[in-house]
């Protein structure tokens, strides 16, 4: 089995004193992630990796250096049919904690990374996409039908979608501005027409919202130290959410509590509930419809260097994977042949 604690819960598995040093030692990669500035959720990746790195050693007792336990903890996921991103993933976990927050240095770790497989994204048809954008339904108090519109309209991704501001929109010159993306970059994106009327409804509303806000004195949740250097800006309508989540939240990172953006959990599950209402491909997720917007605007004659700057792709191989060969210009050889006649 995957996990060898089924039988065993948490609690047991590391001894009070194993679980204090691990907390310890989670606690210094995580000022040692924020001294870096990366993202929140590599944060919570690394120390969940970090986590069940300690559990594994604590039921098998690895013997050897700290290279030895790393080798020996990527192979045991190796052997148990973790993907390739999974092995990774714990790979730079663990990596950025040996170096980075214990100052050791691993010898010849490079050679653990597992290969990951080249896959074409999964791209729904055109079809596909269109019965889904027909059938989403709002839910929650959140408008996730137009932000699921967002996603395939723009080619955008979840978080972006969800942490939309206000001042990143233009809807006179239908351009959406995406800061902070991922790999820190800033980029623009085009607003589709049919979208810009619903967009300008749901801004007032967040607008409406982010008064209340003002005038009940909660504060907006800002990245970085932007609150501390700009005392105003909180309370700012600018910077408010164009999807604000309905209730107030102590934001991890500081404590304050304030208001923060819808989560892509609701997004995740009003898609999921729609693809099986109309019993669509199980692989389309919030994500496919980033892929199909690139798939579908090569197919009608995009330029592929203007999509890859819409996508954010620093590589222009990276979009060269949605520029699929016209197989159908390929006869086969058999349609030569007469062949007998099926039974």
């Amino acid at each position: 089995p995957r996990q060898e604690s089924f039988n065993v819960s948490r609690k047991e598995i590391l001894s009070p004193h194993q679980k204090l040093q691990l907390s310890q030692m989670q606690e210094r990669m995580r000022n040692r992630i924020r001294l870096r500035h990366m993202a929140y959720s590599t944060e919570q990746s690394y120390c969940s990796c970090l986590a069940r790195y300690a559990e594994h050693l604590a039921i098998h007792k690895f013997q050897g250096d700290a290279s030895a336990k790393v080798e020996a903890y990527l192979t045991w996921m190796a052997l148990n049919d973790y993907s390739a991103t999974a092995q990774n993933q714990a790979f730079c976990a663990l990596l950025f904690f040996y170096r980075d927050c214990l100052g050791q240095e691993l010898k010849n770790v490079d050679a653990l990374r597992a290969k990951r497989p080249k896959r074409v994204p999964y791209s729904p048809t055109f079809t596909d996409v269109q019965r889904l954008l027909a059938d989403i339904q709002d839910s929650g108090g959140y408008p996730l039908r137009l932000m699921v519109h967002l996603l395939y309209g723009c080619g955008m991704r979840l978080k972006e979608v969800c942490e939309l501001r206000m001042k990143d929109v233009d809807l006179v010159n239908s351009r959406i501005t995406i800061h902070q993306a991922k790999g820190a970059k800033d980029r623009p994106v085009p607003l589709p027409c049919n979208l810009s009327v619903p967009l300008g409804i749901q801004m007032a509303a967040a607008a409406a919202s982010a008064d209340r806000d003002r005038a009940n004195g909660l504060p907006i949740h800002l990245p970085g130290r932007l609150a501390i250097k700009y005392p105003r800006m909180p309370f700012s309508k600018d910077w408010a959410f164009v999807f604000p989540a309905r209730n107030p939240c102590t934001f991890k990172r500081n404590g304050i509590t304030g208001r923060y953006c819808c989560l892509g959990e609701n997004i995740q599950r009003a898609v999921r509930a729609s693809v099986r209402r109309l019993g669509l491909n199980d692989m389309l997720h919030p994500h496919s419809l980033r892929h199909g917007f690139s798939t579908h605007a090569i197919d009608q004659g995009t330029n592929i260097r203007d999509l890859q700057e819409v996508l954010g792709h620093n590589s222009l191989e990276t979009t060269q994977v949605y520029v699929h060969a016209e197989v159908g210009r390929v006869r086969s050889p058999i349609e030569r042949m007469e062949l007998v006649a099926y039974q």
